[in-house]
């Protein structure tokens, strides 16, 4: 399985679990098969992490996370996955998920408060392909996502809220659609479009 590396890696070993692990400080889950389901709810115990890594069709894949410095790491392959990811806490949240195929959905919403920051580093590759991606901090956080989509006919709708945010998006192929808002101070773009593609562009703040 093709595999990029991405910025940033959940950290710590983790300890093996079945297909749904709530209350947890850790979590692996490695499944196969067609129409398979895996749901991770962690509490409040800070530096949780899971791991999960899921090939077939049909998956579905949950994650819901609140704790500070909340890592999730995710890897997927095979056609219409889906994968939501939910992280609140009061310091840095991380994701990073790489999704191989076709007809597949990733949506992450982190939020965090004063002094906290968000990175979410995001790949997919196949057609047909989307990523919804929220980040909110607080005044003193920094948001960072970084999205590689390569294919045809992928979305990405991209929002981030707070100071010094940062986004990197760069997508390869054709037919390709991008929506980005970014509101608070100190927002850096860079984007990379490929092939035929278009582009919508919100920024609202100061430098």
């Amino acid at each position: 399985m093709k595999r990029r590396d991405l910025w940033l890696l959940a950290a710590g070993a983790l300890s093996a679990g079945p297909g749904v692990a709530m209350a947890q400080s850790t979590a692996t889950i490695d499944q196969s098969g067609t129409g398979l389901s895996a749901a991770v709810a962690q509490g409040q115990h800070p530096g949780q992490s899971v791991t999960i890594e899921q090939i077939g069709s049909a998956g579905d894949v949950d994650v819901t996370q609140d704790s500070p410095h909340a890592a999730a790491d995710l890897t997927l392959t095979g056609d219409a996955l889906r994968a939501d990811i939910v992280q609140q806490g009061d310091a840095l949240a991380a994701v990073t998920l790489a999704m191989e195929g076709s007809d597949g959905t990733v949506g992450v919403r982190q939020s965090g408060a004063p002094g906290g920051s968000n990175i979410a580093s995001i790949w997919q590759s196949g057609q047909a392909n989307s990523a919804l991606v929220t980040q909110q901090a607080d005044a003193g956080a920094a948001n960072h996502v970084g999205l590689l989509q390569d294919g045809i006919g992928n979305i990405a709708m991209l929002t981030q809220t707070g100071a010094g945010n940062a986004l990197d998006l760069t997508q390869q192929g054709n037919d390709n659609l991008a929506a980005i808002d970014q509101i608070g101070t100190g927002l850096i773009l860079q984007i990379l479009q490929e092939g035929g593609a278009s582009i919508g562009i919100t920024q609202t703040g100061s430098r």
